[in-house]
């Protein structure tokens, strides 16, 4: 199902390779850009401790300004060399100076540019498409939003009442759906554009081209069937148009397109989808360069509708990601083929949204039905296949003097158990308590909280706002913490869900230091959380686990190997600068990986060939 993943294998090297912990997307990436661990590089977690302010408020991770490490792409530009990435995760804000950075902030609906999210348009007998099992909290997975309707429920009426004029042919009364663009919507609201969008309707003109009932819908910016935008039967999609839309009171052109999903022959159910509205410009930078794809790539999509999984049909999705990957292509290829570059970086977050979604539900202890498991395991494959499509096309960029490599930054795994949550075991063993009838945080009798995904804080006096805890009972809070949750026994199992937990100070040998790591840390065995995040990243677990993608093939790569020794994610920066013979970013970590090269002392050998 990857041809072009395993052609790189053979003519490369290969491993799992060890992750950071928390098993997450910011702690993730941003290891990978800097060759540092979290304890170094501080982008901790989505939601990292706010230091000073009450232990329930935390600063969003997706910003590049909290990252205390140097980016490979900005060494690559003060070795004089030229970057260019394409929806690099987690590298925005851009630091880039003389490089070229497309998008870049973080999974989904965690973006700073999009005009609106996607917009589902139902009406009569529709019903979403869950897979069942549990859904991974936002703190984990914040692309895709749980507190915002996922639906837009449409009333369908007797277009000729609603004053239609310009009506085609048709075999049935023909029938009007209002459908309302709403700008900003489905976007995570601390990082949308704007704080208002103006509403824009364009209206759906239903009617019976055939003899068998419905099977049209005309999309019209007006109430006139001349007035067309897209003409679609059931399955098709329009093409992209240009459209303006207001946020703040100023215009801002996007491009729209809509897909007929369903719409039976009584029109009892009827299913028109917008995938997310990307603008023209603002995405890059340079900022011409968005003009540039504009003009000469096309339309740009940053989510492959990741939040709508389970809301709208698979195929639907799969169409989607398919495009996704074709222009995240197409934007890389055109740039790379029109200006000299050293280091291109292209990233696709698809193998994290199945992780979330389909391989949840793929093994037969989650206990799904056949059929769930057999949709979720295709969905797995449709993603990868997807993603390996994409990968072959990048490789036409590739000659002789190119290295390729394939990584990620963290696994995924299968559930089985109901994931634990934190803050009521805290409550459970006594250390968080709450204001009478509500779920409020009672400072005054709390001792400790959880913060982010594997830290625990001690409410301590002198250091919190509302700190209990005296100084002198800190190190005895922390080992009280950890006794409890280490007899911590779940009560629907009956098992210990617990893998982990360290002091701050020990927390080092997880890589995990500094004033933003919790008084404890704490890990949990991986048939007690979701895809990622509070796993170990050396967990295997039935069809999934959470070691990273590493694939490296090109040229000074040994071909065919299977690697022995451990590969982290901390050393794949410097890998390649040693590859490229650049100089180490400003505090690496990691090490050269050493095994995986034709010549590890290739330096040396040019020197010896200088000498003579």
């Amino acid at each position: 199902r990857a041809p072009h993943m395993a052609k790189l294998m053979n003519r490369g090297v290969f491993r799992p390779m060890l992750g950071v912990f928390p098993t997450l997307t910011p702690t993730g990436w941003t290891a990978l850009s800097t060759g540092s661990w979290p304890g170094t590089h501080q982008v901790m977690d989505f939601n990292i401790r706010a230091l000073g302010k009450p232990l329930d408020e935390t600063v969003w991770g997706i910003n590049t300004g909290l990252c205390q490490s140097e980016y490979l792409w900005n060494l690559v530009e003060r070795a004089g060399r030229t970057p260019i990435l394409v929806k690099w995760e987690m590298s925005w804000p851009p630091t880039v100076k003389t490089g070229i950075q497309v998008e870049g902030t973080g999974p989904g609906v965690s973006n700073h540019h999009q005009i609106a999210g996607y917009h589902l348009f139902v009406s009569g007998k529709w019903a979403p498409r869950p897979i069942g099992g549990q859904r991974d909290p936002e703190t984990l997975d914040p692309s895709a939003l749980q507190k915002v309707r996922s639906i837009d429920p449409v009333t369908i009426e007797d277009a000729k009442e609603r004053g239609w004029i310009d009506l085609p042919a048709s075999g049935q009364p023909p029938l009007e759906v209002e459908l309302t663009i709403q700008p900003l919507a489905r976007g995570r609201e601390s990082m949308n554009r704007g704080k208002e969008g103006t509403p824009k309707p364009f209206f759906g003109l239903l009617y019976a081209e055939g003899e068998d009932g419905y099977d049209r819908v005309r999309i019209c910016g007006s109430r006139s069937g001349s007035d067309i935008v897209a003409d679609l039967g059931v399955g098709d999609w329009s093409n992209w148009w240009l459209d303006t839309f207001q946020i703040d009171g100023a215009d801002i052109e996007g491009y729209v397109r809509m897909k007929l999903v369903t719409l039976t022959p009584t029109a009892d159910a009827f299913e028109l989808f917008v995938p997310q509205i990307w603008p023209r410009e603002g995405y890059t930078v340079p900022d011409e360069i968005a003009s540039e794809i504009d003009k000469e790539v096309g339309s740009f999509l940053q989510n492959p509708a990741r939040d709508a999984l389970g809301v709208v049909d698979d195929d639907t999705y799969f169409e989607l990601l398919e495009y996704h990957h074709q222009r995240l292509t197409d934007v890389a290829q055109h740039l790379a083929q029109s200006r000299p570059w050293d280091v291109l970086m292209v990233e696709t977050h698809a193998p994290d949204y199945t992780s979330h979604f389909f391989l949840s539900q793929t093994d037969e202890f989650s206990g799904a039905d056949a059929g769930t498991i057999e949709r979720c395991r295709e969905g797995v494959i449709r993603t990868y296949a997807s993603v390996d499509r994409m990968i072959g096309r990048l490789m036409d960029l590739a000659d002789d003097q190119t290295v390729v490599l394939i990584c990620s930054d963290h696994g995924g795994t299968p559930n089985q158990f109901r994931a634990v949550d934190i803050a009521q075991v805290l409550e459970e063993t006594g250390f968080i308590a709450y204001k009478e009838g509500t779920r409020e945080i009672n400072w005054s009798k709390t001792r400790a909280v959880n913060v982010g995904l594997v830290h625990i804080f001690i409410n301590l006096k002198g250091r919190e706002p509302d700190g209990v805890v005296n100084p002198t009972d800190y190190e005895s809070t922390q080992q009280e913490i950890i006794a409890a949750l280490h007899t911590y026994r779940d009560k629907e199992t009956g098992r210990y869900p617990f893998s982990l937990a360290l002091t701050k100070a020990d927390a080092e040998m997880v890589n995990l230091s500094g004033d933003l790591v919790g008084d404890v840390v704490y890990a949990l065995r991986p048939e007690f959380d979701g895809a990622h995040g509070k796993q170990l990243p050396s967990v295997s677990f039935g069809i999934g686990g959470q070691h990273s993608t590493f694939i490296l093939s090109g040229a000074g790569v040994r071909q065919g190997v299977p690697l022995q020794r451990q590969v982290r994610v901390v050393d794949v920066a410097p890998t390649l600068c040693y590859l490229l013979g650049l100089p180490m970013p400003d505090k690496v970590e990691g090490g050269v990986i050493y095994e995986a090269l034709e010549d590890p002392n290739w330096h040396l050998t040019v020197i010896d060939q200088l000498k003579d």
